[in-house]
């Protein structure tokens, strides 16, 4: 058998297989940066809704619109913003909160938090996967508790039939769990 044919041929089966390894290799290394994304800006979205649910003054009435909760909405987007992830390609500007005055019942309460979404590419060169985006949402609905001004309406009412007890009487309420 003639071998003259067969020059080349392990250097053209030597660049298909580093092609294909290369690429491999990108592809996983690109999947495990989108992990590394993902669960950081879902981190930074955790701790934003955090900071969205736990700020509150005693000022508000209930059934009115704290004005303490359009602080927590700019205090939350402040947090978010402090993870700097637009070195990652993730757009500040999607950070959305749910607010707690839209919530008509019990099961919109539960979904009273922050989301952002974003996308990111699958593929580092574009060959493997094209160059289709994903898009992902993160989600941090952890419910919002009675603010402190609700709380102290219902101990009042509860104690003494008013919903203001802050002018009328010299007492301290206190509610655990209220």
């Amino acid at each position: 058998m003639d071998n003259k044919n067969e020059k080349g041929q392990s250097t053209i089966e030597f660049i298909f297989t580093f092609v294909f390894g290369l690429s491999l290799v990108l592809f996983i290394f690109k999947t495990s940066v989108n992990y590394a994304t993902g669960y950081l800006v879902q981190y930074a979205t955790f701790m934003a809704s955090r900071v969205y649910l736990t700020q509150d003054t005693h000022k508000g009435q209930v059934g009115s619109v704290d004005p303490s909760l359009e602080r927590a909405a700019q205090n939350a987007a402040t947090a978010f913003n402090n993870y700097n992830l637009s070195v990652l390609k993730i757009p500040n500007e999607n950070f959305k909160i749910n607010p707690v005055e839209q919530a008509s019942g019990p099961n919109e309460v539960l979904t009273v938090g922050a989301y952002t979404t974003f996308e990111v590419t699958m593929d580092v060169l574009g060959r493997v996967a094209g160059q289709k985006k994903l898009e992902l949402v993160s989600e941090s609905f952890l419910g919002k508790e009675p603010t402190r001004a609700e709380c102290a309406s219902r101990v009042c009412f509860a104690m003494t039939g008013q919903q203001n007890c802050d002018q009328t009487m010299d007492i301290t309420l206190y509610d655990d769990g209220c």
